[in-house]
């Protein structure tokens, strides 16, 4: 996934993320195939998905077979890698720029979890310094 300046725009919009799921779940799908699943839950026109599928392709978070009749379009980034982008850009954003109220924060966060969580942010940090020297 393309690295940019403002980590918001690597973030999904509300319909973006409902398509993305839908997408994900199929693993490969048409417009139709999108709309009839997004249509079962909300009234959201057929052109919608079209234009918000077009607009994830131009992300390059899905990719668009043209060889048929109707475009087919199947995730370029699993779920998993896109939310660990994501949150990468945010939070190295947040960092760089808030350095302290964003790291009091965390630590924060890591007070709250249990105790497998924090044995293995233990363990992410302690790799990463073993990596830096």
């Amino acid at each position: 996934m393309t690295r940019r300046n403002e980590p918001l725009e690597t973030l999904l919009g509300p319909l973006e993320q409902e398509v993305m799921d839908v997408s994900w779940r199929l693993g490969e799908a048409t417009v139709r195939d999108v709309h009839d699943q997004l249509a079962r839950v909300r009234d959201i026109a057929y052109t919608t998905v079209m234009t918000t599928m077009a607009r994830l392709a131009g992300k390059g978070l899905l990719e668009r077979d043209t060889a048929g009749l109707a475009h087919r379009y199947r995730p370029a980034v699993s779920r998993e890698d896109y939310a660990q982008s994501a949150v990468g850009d945010v939070l190295s954003w947040l960092l760089e720029r808030y350095p302290e109220p964003a790291a009091a924060y965390l630590a924060d966060m890591v007070d709250d979890v249990d105790g497998v969580t924090l044995d293995e942010l233990r363990a992410a940090v302690h790799r990463r310094r073993g990596a830096e020297r």
